[in-house]
């Protein structure tokens, strides 16, 4: 007896299959198609729902962890300085309520003010051509208040803010690409000036709050050019 010989006794004899047999092999290969059916469209909807989901994380910096940057400053610049109560000497032309915590007048005269980091205050032996901070006369990595020049236009296309109960634009300075100029309408139509060097740690709600503080006395003068 060959090998098929032997499969063929052991199953026995053919059975012809009977209509019942032939009604629940259908059934149950049409339960399959089904169940087959809705694992493909379950799992459509909860990768669609994934999509969804990691779209409005994505959008909105909303997860797991902590939020970044961008999702707690909303595009602005990052603040990691506060605003304090000023308490020296008032400048010629000006009257500040708040200066950055850490922060000094620097230099000021009836045209201007220039506030620089307390870290620099009274340094022996720095030659100031050597770092800008030291030098009273330079802009960089400080604060500057003026009105404009008597030459100067309005101000340029920025952000319309609200400075205390005065209109301001929060332009982004020509010759520096991260640093803000605040211009505040004084009630004569000339514009106070506060530039804000870039990296300062401010962010742009604190540059406006800031502006908000600075009061124009009738001893400030225009500047020229």
């Amino acid at each position: 007896m060959d090998l098929r010989d032997q499969l063929a006794s052991i199953a026995g004899p053919a059975v012809a299959p009977t209509a019942a047999d032939a009604d629940a092999d259908l059934a149950r290969g049409r339960r399959a198609l089904r169940r087959r059916r809705t694992a493909q469209t379950l799992g459509g909807s909860a990768f669609a729902a994934a999509a969804v989901v990691a779209a409005f994380v994505f959008a909105t910096g909303l997860g797991a962890g902590a939020p970044g940057p961008a999702a707690t400053d909303r595009g602005t610049a990052v603040s990691t300085t506060q605003l304090v109560s000023y308490k020296g000497k008032q400048p010629k032309g000006f009257v500040l309520d708040k200066i950055p915590d850490g922060w000094f007048v620097q230099a000021d005269d009836p045209g201007s003010i220039v506030l620089a980091p307390s870290r620099i205050r009274n340094k022996p032996g720095v030659d100031p051509s050597s770092d800008p901070l030291y030098d009273p006369n330079s802009f960089e990595g400080k604060i500057a208040v003026m009105l404009q020049s008597r030459d100067q236009g309005g101000p340029p296309a920025g952000t319309e803010v609200e400075v205390g109960d005065r209109d301001g634009v929060l332009a982004q300075s020509l010759d520096n690409d991260s640093g803000r100029t605040l211009w505040v309408e004084q009630p004569s139509g000339v514009y106070l000036q506060i530039q804000f060097w870039a990296d300062l740690g401010l962010s742009h709600e604190q540059m406006v709050d800031f502006g908000a503080g600075v009061h124009v006395t009738k001893a400030a003068k225009q500047g020229a050019g």
